[in-house]
């Protein structure tokens, strides 16, 4: 699924138009990446948690030419899957 996809289904769930759907869905992915940019939590109650982690400085290879490479340190983004999305998999 796209980006598309989800606001063609937001527009046919809500039933707004196409232009609404995707101004809701573009306020909903840019009030998540504001908060992500600011360090919080995300928590979607039966989805899951977005969180930002810091990331370790290290040493890492080149797949390609086997030649290592630094990898700074930084903040990543981790998101761990709410029970009602891991029971998803049994079904």
């Amino acid at each position: 699924m796209i980006k598309a996809d989800i606001i063609n289904r937001v527009s046919e769930d809500a039933h707004i138009t196409k232009v609404k759907a995707v101004e809701a869905v573009e306020a909903v992915f840019d009030a998540m990446k504001a908060a992500m940019r600011r360090g919080d939590r995300i928590e979607l109650r039966g989805f899951g948690v977005f969180q930002v982690k810091p990331r370790k400085r290290g040493i890492g290879r080149n797949p390609r030419t086997g030649k290592e490479v630094r990898i700074p340190p930084g903040r990543t983004i981790r998101f761990k899957p709410g029970k009602e999305l891991q029971n998803i998999g049994g079904q």
